[in-house]
């Protein structure tokens, strides 16, 4: 699959894979904290990344995910994943993120 950055995020990337697949919001905010905590990048707008919290803490009982056991219900009520540390972070986290990143700073570049 291919994500477009629209407006300088990938908002409207993730929204169209959450309509696919409701658990890739656990891909995508965990990318997007990340990136954000760790590579000082934003993937997502704040407004994206919250909703995605609220909606993981909503469902997180009946999602299914393989890394969904990085995320904890505090995390989630707090909307952050700050307290993961980098080297806690699955290589397919950080290297998916990156390649997003790289795309994300050609767009910029071309503004």
């Amino acid at each position: 699959m291919t994500f477009s950055v629209v407006n300088g995020n990938y908002d409207e990337a993730a929204r169209e894979s959450f309509k696919v697949n409701p658990n890739s919001a656990v891909s995508w905010w965990i990318a997007a904290s990340y990136q954000y905590y760790h590579r000082h990048e934003s993937l997502l707008s704040d407004e994206c990344y919250d909703k995605m919290a609220k909606y993981i803490q909503k469902n997180f009982d009946r999602m299914s995910h393989p890394h969904l056991h990085l995320i904890s219900k505090e995390n989630l009520e707090a909307g952050s994943l700050y307290n993961l540390k980098a080297s806690e972070y699955p290589e397919i986290v950080k290297n998916s993120s990156e390649m997003l990143v790289r795309e994300l700073l050609i767009w910029r570049n071309k503004q």
